[in-house]
């Protein structure tokens, strides 16, 4: 067990209240999916939460204002949320750049206070829990199997990372993909070199860190996810034929309980590396072997999970929820 989430002592205990809160940025999403996605995770955390003695709850973060005077408050119509010590879940990539860096401000006055991020699950920088390019640097670091990535330069510079594309990774497929992004939103494949310029001149434009990955046929995308140090479930990733992304808010299909064996051993090297009490290691399955992908902390809750694999991994979050906010009490 890890306890990676950082522990803080407080003169006088603040009195616990067994809430998960997850603070999103609604401009993020279609206005004709939201109240769909709020509405569908919202039923599975509150069933799941429930049976461990947990609320559940979202916030758009434009509710909210976080101050610090005689120390730090976030408020919400005029009530300071940390005056009770809760769980917070702080949903911190999006595509504007402003809003990031407000829902930065939020996670950072929480971090300060006595309440728990919890998608700060690991001792390692906080870049590491959303930088694409930085978890391709450590897994590689690592000697895990890793995709050929070159990271382009910004704006009017982004063309001169093509040639470095072209030496490093040869004429196509490609993948390209934001550094910061989640649930396969923006995913490109593109086939030629051509293409790809054209893409990267559209990316440039963004105000977004872009990737240029090698494309590898695979036949699925496989999670493990482990909680205090052990696997706790996993789940196969597959694509719909004829297309080339698995993840399931893209239309791919979820299968629990993969088998993970062939890639244990990297896993649980991972997750000592970066001190991680909670992490969802993904590999893609191909032709030379499972090939890292990414990894990522709450934000890969359980609710993307298949059954039985989703109340496996619920008991072992709210669990580990429950005990870090008890210890936090004791502080």
């Amino acid at each position: 067990m890890y306890s990676a989430v950082r522990e803080v002592v407080t003169p006088s205990a603040k009195p616990a209240e067994r809430m998960v809160n997850w603070i999103y940025n609604p401009d993020d999403f279609n206005p004709s999916h939201l109240g769909k996605i709020i509405a569908d995770i919202t039923d599975r955390w509150t069933a799941q939460g429930a049976r461990h003695g947990f609320g559940f709850q979202f916030i758009p973060a434009s509710e909210l204002t976080p101050t610090c005077v005689d120390r730090p408050r976030l408020w919400r119509g005029g009530v300071d949320l940390l005056e009770t010590r809760q769980c917070y879940i702080v949903d911190d990539i999006g595509n504007d750049q402003q809003a990031v860096s407000y829902l930065h401000g939020i996670s950072r006055i929480i971090d300060a206070s006595d309440s728990l991020v919890l998608n700060h699950a690991m001792a390692a920088p906080e870049w590491l829990e959303r930088d694409k390019l930085a978890m391709i640097g450590r897994a590689a670091q690592l000697g895990l199997k890793v995709p050929k990535t070159v990271a382009l330069p910004f704006r009017r510079h982004a063309r001169e990372g093509l040639e470095v594309v072209r030496r490093e990774i040869g004429g196509g497929p490609y993948i390209l993909k934001a550094r910061e992004s989640g649930t396969g939103f923006g995913v490109l494949k593109v086939d030629t070199f051509e293409q790809l310029r054209s893409a990267v001149d559209i990316a440039a434009q963004t105000g977004k860190g872009y990737l240029v990955q090698e494309f590898l046929p695979n036949s699925g995308d496989l999670r493990v996810a482990l909680v205090e140090g052990e696997v706790v479930t996993s789940m196969l990733r597959e694509q719909v034929i004829g297309r080339y992304l698995s993840n399931i808010a893209q239309g791919g299909n979820a299968s629990p309980s993969a088998d993970f064996s062939a890639v244990l051993d990297d896993c649980l090297r991972v997750v000592r590396t970066l001190g991680a009490d909670y992490l969802c290691v993904d590999f893609l399955i191909t032709e030379r072997g499972p090939v890292f992908g990414e990894w990522c902390t709450v934000m890969a809750n359980f609710s993307q999970f298949p059954e039985p694999a989703r109340s496996e991994l619920a008991d072992a979050f709210f669990h580990w929820a429950g005990r870090l906010l008890e210890q936090r009490g004791r502080g």
